[in-house]
């Protein structure tokens, strides 16, 4: 399972958007890709492809829906 807050970086500023709960579920296979769906709160479900990196703290992924330029970082909390 997936349970986060959506956040960002533009123009070297970080933003979290914590009114935005992200929910969401991820296989991943041997090779460390796999694949997520998360929905932001109140937002349409988005669909990605990842690998793990980092011994497992970290998730590069990109989404895959159509008509989308989408690249994500996500990162294990404690």
């Amino acid at each position: 399972m997936i349970r986060g807050h959506v956040a960002s970086s533009e123009d070297g500023t970080y933003l979290t958007f914590e009114e935005q709960p992200v929910t969401g579920s991820y296989t991943v296979a041997k090779d460390c890709s796999g694949r997520a769906t998360i929905t932001p709160k109140g937002h349409s479900e988005m669909q990605f492809s990842f690998v793990v990196v980092d011994e497992g703290k970290e998730m590069l992924a990109i989404e895959t829906d159509a008509d989308t330029v989408v690249s994500v970082t996500l990162v294990k909390s404690n």
